[in-house]
């Protein structure tokens, strides 16, 4: 249906302007229904009853937010998506369909990965006071900050961070959510110039894999993690250490006994160990990491996968290599309260691992009500910043010692 409707240069709308709402439905009663509620919580109300319309109507005035019916007779809701990502307005999203859940949850997943904010989906027959709850909460969008610019992280410059010193461990506590202890911590490199900066491992560590440093890097972290866990061990003889090993590490045959010298010269018993690679690095090459993983197990140490979830074939990964843990990605995590499909997955992750044996770690664990609801489905052991942002060397020691007399 074409519309005849001027075209303006449309601006975001400024702090303190008047509220403005576009509502989407081919349906003249829901239309009715939805503005009046819009209206009633202070908003200047405009409806399309098509695509076309509602493109005609962005193109016109700035909204802060449009509520999308998800089926338009002849045309779709989520047509209308890529317009509003190139609009530059950026209105926040309320989806409403007679779909089933996850056709609504599916669309504003879409939604947020094209960048857009979106308030919630609602099923019809509508629920208003569920509507004016989220009319009346709209997020807001974050403030990003501009990354910083590492284009100085040379090969070079990390061959000598390695040769100076420079290059040290974090730990990241890894806490059971039962007993409220730290039962484990993950390893974590950092690199401190001369100058006092901190430099992050996503901005030398990639650039350390190009150049073939990956390896030596990964045996300085090594060397200083293995002096830790010994001296920790003389606090908590059980607590675990998990390493993250590079693609590289599993092409390398002679990996699994430089780890077992390591832990002879530090008296380290295997079990307190684990390796925790990628199903990318895994899947690299298959029979070389295959042979790998499965002589360290044979040897007492532990293997995990992380990033579970992330992959293409990780149920093909889990029957054919020995893991003993697996990682649950923080995006299962972080969406756990606020996604209807996240609990489903999870649950079934945890159910799985106890079937195969499996132990269990969340990661990216923020909030209270995310680790109350991991506990509630199972879920013990998590890391994240509710506990510890990670440690120091002299921190963690303090925060164990503590835990060891309390």
């Amino acid at each position: 249906m074409a519309v005849d409707v001027q075209t303006t240069t449309v601006t975001a709308p400024a702090a303190g302007a008047v509220r403005r709402a576009l509502v989407v439905d081919d349906e003249r009663v829901q239309r009715l229904i939805v503005a009046g509620t819009a209206s009633k919580a202070g908003f200047i109300v405009d409806s399309a009853a098509s695509v076309e319309e509602a493109r005609a109507l962005l193109a016109q005035h700035a909204f802060n937010v449009v509520v999308l019916d998800l089926s338009l007779r002849d045309n779709d809701g989520i047509e209308l998506l890529r317009s509003l990502y190139t609009g530059g307005t950026d209105p926040v999203l309320v989806f409403m369909s007679g779909f089933d859940e996850r056709v609504r949850e599916a669309s504003a997943r879409l939604a947020s990965a094209l960048g857009l904010r979106v308030a919630g989906t609602l099923a019809k027959p509508l629920d208003l006071d569920r509507l004016v709850t989220l009319l009346g909460s709209l997020p807001e969008r974050p403030h990003i900050a501009a990354p910083p610019n590492y284009a100085d992280v040379t090969p070079d410059r990390i061959a000598a961070a390695l040769t100076n010193g420079e290059i040290f461990c974090l730990y990241q506590p890894k806490i059971s959510l039962r007993t409220g202890r730290m039962v484990g911590v993950e390893v974590l490199a950092r690199w401190r110039t001369t100058s006092g900066d901190i430099i992050p491992p996503i901005a030398f560590i990639p650039v350390a894999e190009a150049a073939g440093l990956i390896e030596r890097l990964t045996w300085v972290v090594l060397e200083q993690a293995g002096a830790a866990l010994r001296d920790w061990h003389a606090i908590d003889p059980t607590l675990t250490m998990a390493v993250n090993f590079s693609p590289s590490s599993l092409n390398n045959l002679g990996m699994p006994a430089s780890v077992i010298d390591l832990l002879d010269r530090y008296h380290l018993a295997p079990e307190t160990v684990v390796v925790e690679v990628t199903e990318s690095a895994v899947m690299a090459d298959f029979v070389t990491a295959a042979e790998i993983l499965t002589r360290l197990r044979i040897r007492g140490v532990k293997v995990s996968i992380d990033d579970f979830g992330t992959g293409h074939s990780s149920l093909l990964s889990l029957m054919r290599l020995p893991f003993s843990e697996l990682k649950i990605d923080q995006s299962f995590v972080r969406s756990l309260l606020h996604d209807p499909e996240s609990p489903k997955l999870v649950q079934a992750v945890l159910r799985m691992c106890e079937a195969l044996g499996l132990s269990v770690v969340a990661e990216g664990v923020e909030t209270q009500p995310v680790a109350d609801a991991l506990l509630a489905l199972g879920c013990d052991v998590v890391q994240g910043y509710l506990f510890d942002r990670p440690l120091s060397y002299t921190d963690l020691t303090r925060r164990l010692a503590a835990q060891g007399t309390a």
